[in-house]
């Protein structure tokens, strides 16, 4: 049974659906608060919507150890597909004075459902931060991508 304690009364919009629904349809932390010692959430995705997001990102997951790139075979410090940063487990890790990014995220195509690599969470998120630099490292990763799925469904 879903934790509803010290929960705030009210609703939110789902970022996904769009649909406004009651805070308890919404993933809380555990233990961290915010200033006014509710429950912070989560995110903005409703249950349901998490549900399903998470089925995709787990089928890229088996669609990427498929094809021979498994999360296990990331080491921290390796480069980000997308924005060629390092990424290391979390924030605190990164090594002072290197521009690193932190934790692995599955980058899928939320269209189609293919695996298209692994990536910072910056990245993940469409933030990398703000540069133009960033956005075009982000449209060869997207370009690269296509590509690869296209050779790939002619390897069949």
């Amino acid at each position: 049974m879903k934790n509803l304690e010290n929960i705030p009364e009210g609703t939110c919009v789902c970022s996904i659906c769009k649909e406004d629904k009651d805070n308890t349809k919404f993933g809380y932390y555990k233990t961290r608060t915010t200033k006014d010692g509710y429950r912070l959430r989560t995110n903005t995705w409703c249950d349901t919507c998490t549900t399903i997001k998470s089925a995709e990102v787990r089928k890229a997951q088996k669609a990427a150890a498929a094809t021979g790139r498994p999360r296990s075979s990331l080491r921290y410090g390796d480069k980000c597909g997308c924005c060629n940063r390092p990424v290391y487990k979390d924030k605190k890790s990164v090594p002072p004075g290197v521009d690193g990014r932190w934790s692995w995220q599955c980058d899928h195509d939320h269209e189609t459902g293919e695996f298209r690599g692994w990536i910072c969470k910056t990245c993940n998120t469409g933030v990398c931060s703000g540069s133009l630099e960033d956005a075009e490292r982000a449209i060869v990763y997207m370009k690269r991508s296509r590509e690869r799925i296209v050779l790939d469904l002619f390897s069949l």
